[in-house]
């Protein structure tokens, strides 16, 4: 009932905020009694293919292994009395069997082969999910810097005007960041998916000399990473991918700043063009939610990547009190990086470009942002140390009121080396933008060759 949740991730309220639909419904209990299921179905298959069970059996577990024989208050009552629900799910599930269901389900299984396996399926689900998303991401991005490839603007450093660029340029190097997730993603994968068989202690005894081919065949069934020697207290993989997510966060929570910073009434270059934002008390308001939204999100990331290497405090073959912090872990931080992502795609869907603006703000400095300009100017007949005097002594004697080209006109070192015509062409932004187009282009084409 509406009030009775806790989690953001379950409130009636703030769930829609915290959740993308898609990651959810990965992470919910209901898939993840089927991944359970799912196993027990496949490896009881692998087995029989193998000779170790009869075929007959695999009917029976296939017939008991739905999830509209589970019933879900006894098990949590179970589970809260076990610790563990996979044995309150096998005596579930095995009561309601015939004779092969009672003796072969779980054959030779532990209960680290379901839960680690089963993460391994969410998991792979959960990568599938957060590479369409980046790629949709990085599509949204291309189009954007490809359109603003000549919208010139001030570029800042330290929060400060430096010199003109191009909001495309600015784009690109959002672009470069999302390219270089999707290919981390691709490298992790393999081992973030890896799933777990090994019996009690990991070396496959309850099954005996056909241990690793039931392995192999269960594996190339469920479509995951089959895993090598004893793994049982290796969750070196889950921590990496949880601090992948953060990475992702980063780039996402930057977007986020620039469009938080940019959108202010004082330089109002871009703007969210989502409805909603507004305040309770000030009717001309409209805050940039979605930019919020992602940096909460990218804090959330970034905890849960801190608190991941904790998974990895083992001792022995196995100790269960950390492996059970994946149950919180990696849910909730597939689900606030999948949230991020969403709320960037609309973020940047529906972003406002202001040219004329990103073009009238070089005025706040009175275009002295382009000294650099003029001092390479003069450097190329004075050597760039007396280009860079002369120019820094003008403005440094420069009256309140005037542009840089005025500035300049009027000072006689400078105009000893440069015509008014030549200050004015080195004073125009879109005369001084380098490789802009061609750093744009490669990066376009980098992210291209990586999706393809």
């Amino acid at each position: 009932m509406p009030g009775s949740n806790v989690s953001v991730f379950d409130s009636t309220l703030y769930s829609p905020l915290f959740t993308q639909k898609d990651m959810k419904r990965i992470w919910s209990d209901d898939n993840l009694i089927q991944t359970w299921l799912t196993f027990e179905s496949s490896i009881a298959r692998v087995q029989a293919e193998l000779g170790l069970i009869p075929q007959q059996a695999v009917t029976s577990i296939e017939q008991v292994c739905v999830t509209g024989n589970i019933d879900w208050v006894r098990l949590a009552q179970d589970t809260q009395s076990v610790g563990m629900a996979i044995k309150p799910l096998v005596d579930q599930l095995t009561e309601q069997g015939d004779d092969y269901v009672k003796k072969y389900l779980h054959w030779g299984c532990t209960t680290q082969d379901l839960l680690d396996t089963s993460l391994a399926m969410r998991v792979k689900q959960t990568l599938d999910l957060v590479r369409t998303q980046l790629v949709s991401l990085g599509d949204q991005l291309e189009g954007m810097a490809l359109t603003h490839k000549q919208t010139v603007m001030v570029a800042r450093t330290n929060a400060m005007d430096a010199l003109p660029t191009t909001w495309g340029l600015q784009v690109s190097s959002y672009l470069q960041e999302v390219t270089r997730h999707i290919v981390r993603l691709d490298e992790l994968y393999p081992r973030a998916i890896t799933g777990m068989y090994g019996g009690a202690v990991g070396n496959l005894s309850s099954i005996g000399p056909q241990g690793l081919a039931v392995r192999s065949g269960l594996f190339s069934a469920l479509g995951l990473t089959e895993p090598r020697g004893l793994a049982n207290a290796s969750l070196d993989n889950i921590a990496e991918l949880i601090q992948f997510f953060a990475l992702v966060h980063g780039t996402l929570c930057r977007i986020a700043n620039d469009t938080e910073t940019m959108g202010r009434a004082s330089i109002a270059e871009v703007r969210e063009g989502e409805a909603g934002g507004g305040s309770s008390t000030m009717p001309h308001k409209a805050n940039p939610r979605a930019a919020n939204m992602i940096q909460t999100l990218s804090r959330m990331g970034w905890m849960y990547a801190g608190s991941a290497p904790n998974l990895m405090d083992q001792h022995d073959v196995r100790s269960a009190s950390m492996r059970v912090l994946n149950w919180s872990l990696v849910p909730e931080s597939s689900l606030a990086v999948s949230t991020a992502l969403e709320r960037a795609l609309r973020l940047v869907a529906n972003l406002v470009v202001n040219k004329q603006r990103m073009r009238d703000n070089f005025e706040a400095s009175r275009n002295f942002i382009m000294s650099e300009a003029v001092m390479m100017k003069v450097a190329d007949k004075a050597g760039r140390g007396e280009g860079y005097r002369r120019v820094q002594a003008a403005i440094a004697k420069a009256p309140a009121e005037g542009s840089l080209a005025e500035v300049l006109k009027q000072d006689a070192a400078v105009c000893a080396m440069l015509s008014p015509q030549e200050i004015d062409e080195a004073c125009k932004p879109q005369h001084y933008l380098g490789c802009n187009e061609a750093l744009i282009d490669e990066t376009i084409a980098q992210y291209r060759q990586v999706v393809g």
